[in-house]
């Protein structure tokens, strides 16, 4: 059985090596702009320890860049439970909820541990994400809902589910767009594809019931 691990994230601050560094040449070109323009002292030998600091600190950031190519975010906050997809509920940590109590399902699974990310020049993080921005929100028949972020290690993890959600189609719980995008079936011919393959499930589960 397919379990995803529930993800919660940290309440604190963290200083990553991201935001000292950007934090430094901030301040010290802030530093240098306000004794020039406001206090209107001549550039001096301080304007030059200022300089140097930051002429090390972007050094450090392009160092520290390529040393983190290849490695992963670090996850900061903490694992609580699964979340467990089974054609008759969707189970979270603790809390079973039937199907026939749930009417929507919106699910975002674009994450995988290893993906690259924060690919950008300015961007000093690990560059592979550690797979936790997924989520899933449950809207209830009641008008409740629930919102659950969860990690993901593979980026096809979700064809281990693909009945169950397949079942959640047929059953009204979630869109075909919705469904199809996270199973990964985009292109024309894959979305024909899915299409058949749901009409063959559809006729399955007709027959049974007859």
């Amino acid at each position: 059985m397919q379990k995803f691990s529930i993800y919660k994230k940290p309440n604190k601050f963290y200083w990553s090596a991201e935001i000292i560094t950007y934090s430094i040449i901030f301040f010290c070109f802030g530093v240098m702009l306000f004794k020039q323009k406001v206090l209107n002292i001549e550039e001096n030998l301080i304007d030059k320890v200022f300089m140097w600091l930051v002429l090390s600190t972007f050094m450090f950031g392009v160092i520290l860049k390529f040393y983190n190519i290849g490695r992963y975010e670090p996850i900061r906050g903490k694992f609580e439970g699964y979340l467990i997809f089974e054609k008759e509920k969707i189970t979270v940590c603790e809390e079973i909820y039937p199907i026939e109590k749930i009417r929507t399902i919106k699910i975002s699974n674009d994450d995988y541990s290893g993906k690259l990310v924060n690919t950008s020049k300015g961007n000093l993080g690990p560059a592979l994400s550690n797979g936790t921005r997924n989520f899933i929100v449950i809207f209830f028949e009641s008008g409740e809902s629930k919102r659950y972020q969860f990690e993901q290690i593979n980026g096809n993890d979700f064809q281990k589910v693909r009945q169950e959600l397949i079942s959640y189609y047929l059953n009204g719980k979630i869109e075909f767009d919705e469904v199809a995008n996270v199973l990964g079936e985009k292109s024309r011919s894959e979305v024909a594809e899915f299409k058949t393959e749901i009409e063959k499930e559809r006729t399955t589960a007709n027959s049974r019931l007859a």
